[in-house]
């Protein structure tokens, strides 16, 4: 008999703890029975159209069947959550209001342990903007910004404020003004997002120890801007189409101390930019197709960059760091250069000679970009033959030590996209016709000198 009674009592309290559930069908007022909803309870909300912005005070759950549609009104944030531990899914939520100095958003986000997935959000200023909440999820959600609005005055598709601790996890996001912004955001992962058609794909500003993992950021403006930051890693994304006259697939601005391992960088105007950042190491990324591969501007020092692929980029190398080191190898391992001349005689798989990371194009081009236009013309070909085979300008100090004569294996690297078709190799045979044509050459004009 007590067994049964404690049996009961036990059922009783998870009843009460599960919480209550709420129907809502198409037409009805949402923000009335949230208002009578108490923590725990559920709300499932029916297919059709519902009008008027809501709030969320209360610790509640919120799920849409067949994504109904929620009408913010154009006025202020369509959905404010104020509460810790709300959740909601499957909702399609459109027209926020548009006034960027209050933030307007689709769905804006104050509390802690907050679960947005699977929602649409279209035609919002900001999409999902997260104010001083923490330990926030934000996962398979659809984002588009206000196409009719000119993209300075579009807002985020996810902002991060004063926030630590989050994941945002398997998101589409288009057309907003920048996909994902940080600022004083930390400890965030962010895993397997697509971002395209916006001006920076991931921006963070003043937010450090951050991850991004198997990202893809296309046809933006940039790919990655890292601003003002420490301690960001990142892998296996790809940066890929991001193109204007100053266009990255990943920009470096005073950021430091960031690990970039297994990425792929292809078809940009430049695949990475450093300017005033220190301490950063790339290594173990393929860097394939861009006009610049890597641009590195003044105040860059002690930033290590080995083990990647440069391959078939039309400029491997534009420096304007004279006299600040920064390093092309680490344990003997250099980088693999398309455009590197040079033979393994000793089967090392290393060139027996290092690789200058300048032609005279690029030598020029930091302080003429104008000269590109002049790139493939029969002179520069003629001009960088001659340079190359009677060094009399001094182009760079900057030097590969230990050139790759094989392409390095980064199975990691995520090619499922492309065709992965550019090896360039090297070979014993080609070696030893290459130093007979140049040695011969060589031997006559020395002793037509005596």
């Amino acid at each position: 008999m007590k067994i049964s009674k404690y049996i009961a009592i036990v059922l009783i309290i998870l009843t009460v703890a599960q919480g209550r559930d709420w129907q809502a069908s198409s037409g009805v007022n949402l923000q009335e029975i949230i208002n009578k909803m108490v923590d725990g309870d559920r709300l499932l909300i029916g297919p059709g159209e519902y009008s008027g912005a809501i709030v969320v005070d209360r610790q509640i759950e919120i799920i849409g069947e067949d994504y109904p549609f929620l009408n913010g009104g154009k006025q202020k944030d369509a959905v404010l959550i104020t509460a810790d531990s709300v959740t909601i899914s499957g909702m399609e939520i459109q027209w926020s209001g548009t006034r960027l100095l209050e933030d307007e958003s689709g769905i804006k986000i104050e509390g802690d342990f907050v679960t947005i997935e699977n929602c649409r959000i279209i035609n919002t200023l900001h999409g999902i903007y997260v104010k001083g909440g923490n330990q926030i999820t934000l996962r398979n959600n659809f984002i588009k910004g206000r196409v009719d609005l000119q993209t300075a005055l579009r807002g985020n598709g996810i902002h991060i404020w004063n926030s630590s601790d989050n994941l945002l996890e398997g998101n589409e996001i288009n057309f907003t003004r920048d996909g994902i912004y940080f600022s004083f955001a930390d400890e965030t992962n962010i895993i397997g997002n697509f971002v395209h058609d916006v001006r920076y794909g991931l921006h963070y500003m003043y937010s450090d120890d951050n991850r991004f993992t198997g990202n893809r950021f296309e046809y933006n403006v940039a790919g990655a801007a890292l601003m003002y930051s420490k301690r960001i890693h990142f892998n296996q994304n790809i940066f890929s189409h991001n193109r204007s006259y100053r266009a990255y697939g990943v920009l470096y601005q005073s950021c430091d101390f960031c690990t970039a391992y297994d990425n792929l960088f292809i078809d940009n105007t430049r695949g990475v930019f450093f300017s005033d950042s220190n301490f950063n190491v790339l290594w173990n990324n393929d860097i394939v197709e861009n006009d610049i591969a890597i641009q590195i501007n003044a105040n860059c020092e002690d930033n290590k960059i080995y083990s990647n692929n440069f391959l078939e980029n039309l400029s491997g190398l534009v420096i304007d760091a004279k006299g600040f080191p920064n390093y092309w190898a680490d344990e003997g391992r250099g980088n693999y250069w398309t455009n590197y001349r040079g033979y393994d005689l000793d089967g090392n798989q290393i060139g027996d000679y290092s690789h200058k990371l300048q032609n005279v194009f690029e030598y020029l081009e930091v302080d003429y970009p104008e000269v590109r236009l002049y790139l493939f013309s029969p002179a520069a070909q003629a001009l960088e033959v001659a340079e190359r085979t009677f060094p009399i300008l001094l182009v760079t100090d900057k030097e590969d030590p230990f050139p790759q004569m094989w392409p390095v294996e980064n199975e990691n690297v995520p090619w499922t996209a492309y065709g992965k078709n550019i090896t360039r190799q090297a070979n014993f045979p080609l070696a030893v016709f290459y130093l007979l044509l140049t040695g011969i050459p060589v031997a006559l004009i020395r002793k037509f000198r005596k």
